[in-house]
């Protein structure tokens, strides 16, 4: 099979589909007046969310009769499958395993098992078992494996979904704080995985422990013993990356033509990256409610992060966006605000713009069985369209009438933000998530509404190319990371640096730097001298002012900094009430900002120090803004030229002209079917509130 028949539908280069069943709704007798209605909407996958217990309520006995009428319907229909094959994350194995197996159950870090309970997403169990156990793999392989032999001669299979929202298996279980299992298997796994890397000596080392005994060896049960804890937590998600890794060869064994894939979440997970070059395709999750409808529709910006990371980390570049949430937050017996349509078209056109292999929404009927109904669907509860079913449609028809302009490319640009999966692990055992991911999209979020792409990077990835790299919270500095900079500054003398905030002041192993920061502090001719914040008392005094060389900025805020010294060359940049902190080398391709460029700004990257230091490396976006406020998406067309997409994300018409840096002999309005008149080598345009315009650019050769 051809690998464009195989990733891929046949009709379209960005199929579009939707979350349909997940058994045992919506009822059978709603299918075949559903699938109808989706096919003449446009819509050309549907997928299924299959549970264990459902599939599976006898040993070895699979009633899947449902799936069968699923396939036989969608393909009557013309419509394409997506089926998930759920073993781990959402829903309970069968109540026969864990009879059987009472010891599969998850274990949580007090030694309490895991008991049986539900949710929005899975009302009838949630998942309880440990991966660890062989009987998950004796059991759910067989049921892998028959599952995929039953249906990959299908005419109409598109792809399996292997693991949805992969997570550790303790993630779902309220009981276990966000800790990892503990039950006999996994220490059992974790002890041999140990012997395997370390002597007892030099585990003592690398723990600053004083064993004697390998019996005397036990995994931690607190994210304060953060030495350990990075230990037992890599031991996970290498365990997490094998399991998915056997998942896919059980699959490829018997059906080696047709994409096999997993998903992460809408932002970045420190096991991402070790998970995704395992699958065909990475994908993600997403919420999506009642952004563009709010005082601040520019945090749409953080899902094409998302997109940008999901791009940036599937394998050769392969992504889907795998979940736009059709409606409003989970209902039940009350109810929020609904979505506005133009939200999810918005969301649909960006997911296009960034390189996505197609999109799928969650989900076309309510979850009729908890309460998430009413809540993410696109038509009511009798099943009729509502007008984000109706938007959707229109919007599908515009991107099939671009097929010729498709697949995109997405050029890599001059810019790079660095994931640093490890930091943000140190950061969230202090109960300070939230805060790096903040931190890690703010920056992103001021170049995107600014027109500048930028790529998510991680130490694993090629940094070759970039003219600027910002470092938001590089704080635990392990080798691989300290080499991939040094690298860097050696081979790529056009490549300057911007660090943020914590940087280096945790050495590999998680202690604090007895030499902040870790591994530089001679190359980059700085010492840290001490730690302070920015409060709510300090700015109402007025005492929140920074100056620096691209303006005086006013922290907004509450934020901590680090007080900076340079030393030899390096020169202070920036002040805080007559403290130094930033600083930058003599030749300018090391600056370091003691507080990062956001978490004082209310989360967005302070627009004078970002675009400031773009403009310092000569960075421009590739299409200039005048008048209304939009932004631009350039990328490259399949036939030739720029596909130039123009976000207007508020709730007002824009009158915009585009400046793109490219000469263009030609433009095109793809949704109006008109041309572009074009004046001094600029685009005139009026986009209506909340839409979309997208203009093919011909280029003067």
């Amino acid at each position: 099979m051809s690998s464009e028949k195989r990733f891929g539908c046949p009709e379209s280069p960005f199929p579009v589909g939707v979350e349909y069943y997940r058994a045992p709704t919506p009822k059978p007798e709603c299918w075949d007046e559903d699938f109808a209605r989706l096919r003449a909407a446009g819509f050309e996958v549907i997928r299924s969310f299959s549970y264990w217990n459902w599939m599976e309520p006898q040993p070895g006995l699979y009633e899947l009769e449902d799936f069968d009428r699923l396939f036989e319907l969608a393909e009557k229909h013309g419509l394409l499958v997506w089926l998930d094959i759920v073993l781990g994350t959402h829903g309970a194995c069968p109540e026969w395993l864990t009879r059987e197996y009472p010891d599969m159950r998850v274990v949580n870090y007090r030694g309490q098992r895991v008991e049986s309970h539900a949710g929005p997403a899975y009302p009838q169990g949630g998942m309880i078992h440990c991966y660890d156990h062989p009987a998950w793999r004796e059991y759910g392989g067989a049921l892998l494996r028959h599952v995929v032999d039953r249906y990959k001669d299908r005419p109409n299979l598109l792809i399996w979904g292997l693991w949805d929202g992969i997570n550790l298996a303790s993630a779902w279980s309220p009981i276990c704080e966000g800790y990892p299992c503990y039950c006999e298997h996994t220490i059992a796994g974790y002890k041999a995985w140990l012997r395997e890397r370390f002597t007892l000596d030099a585990l003592n080392a690398r723990l600053s422990r004083r064993y004697r005994r390998w019996e005397d060896v036990h995994p931690p049960r607190s994210n304060q013993n953060v030495v350990e804890m990075l230990l037992y937590r890599q031991f996970h998600y290498e365990n997490l990356a094998d399991h998915l890794k056997w998942m896919v060869r059980e699959v490829k064994e018997i059906d080696p033509d047709h994409e096999a894939r997993a998903h992460g979440a809408w932002f970045p997970r420190p096991w991402d990256e070790r998970c995704a070059p395992h699958v065909d395709s990475w994908g993600m999750s997403m919420s999506s409610n009642n952004l563009l409808t709010s005082n601040h529709p520019y945090r749409i910006a953080d899902r094409s992060f998302a997109f940008d990371w999901s791009r940036q980390v599937g394998r050769d570049g392969r992504w889907w966006h795998e979940e736009i949430y059709a409606g409003m937050s989970p209902g039940g017996v009350t109810w929020k605000k609904q979505s506005d349509p133009r939200e999810l078209t918005t969301l649909l056109w960006m997911s296009l713009a960034g390189g996505a292999a197609g999109a799928m929404f969650w989900q076309y009927r309510p979850e009729y069985l908890s309460f998430e109904s009413p809540g993410y669907n696109l038509v009511a509860l009798d099943g009729e369209p509502t007008p984000r079913f109706e938007a959707v449609a229109r919007a599908i028809r515009q991107i099939k009438s671009l097929a010729a302009h498709l697949p995109l490319e997405c050029p890599r640009p001059e810019v790079g933000i660095v994931y640093h999966p490890e930091s943000q692990e140190l950061f969230s055992y202090n109960g300070e998530s939230d805060r790096f991911l903040a931190d890690l999209r703010g920056v992103y979020r001021t170049l995107w509404t600014h027109g500048i792409p930028a790529d998510i990077i991680t130490p694993r990835m090629d940094w070759s190319g970039y003219q600027l790299l910002f470092l938001p919270n590089v704080a635990l500095m392990d080798a691989d990371t300290q080499k991939r900079i040094e690298r860097t500054l050696d081979e790529s003398p056009e490549t300057r640096f911007v660090a943020e905030g914590n940087f280096g002041m945790y050495s590999a192993d998680g202690q604090s730097s007895y030499r902040p920061p870790e591994g530089f502090a001679d190359r980059f001719g700085v010492r840290v001298a001490d730690f302070s914040s920015v409060t709510t008392d300090d700015i109402a005094a007025g005492q929140n002012g920074v100056e620096t060389p691209y303006g005086a900025v006013t922290i907004t805020s509450s934020c901590g900094y680090a007080l900076l010294q340079p030393r030899d060359d390096t020169r202070a940049i920036a002040s805080l009430d007559g403290n130094t902190v930033a600083v930058q080398t003599a030749d300018g391709r090391f600056t370091w900002f003691g507080f990062t460029l956001s978490a004082g700004f209310g989360d967005v990257g302070q627009p004078d120090l970002v675009l400031g230091l773009t403009a310092e490396v000569g960075i421009q976006p590739p299409v200039a803004v005048e008048g209304d406020r939009v932004v631009p998406v350039a990328r490259r067309s399949h036939r030739g030229g720029w596909l130039l997409f123009a976000f207007n994300l508020e709730r007002r018409e824009a009158r915009v002209t585009l400046r793109p840096r490219w000469r263009t002999v030609r433009a095109h309005d793809l949704l109006n079917h008109c041309d572009v008149p074009i004046q001094n080598d600029a685009l005139q345009l009026v986009i209506p509130p909340c839409e979309v315009a997208v203009i093919h650019c011909i280029e003067d050769s």
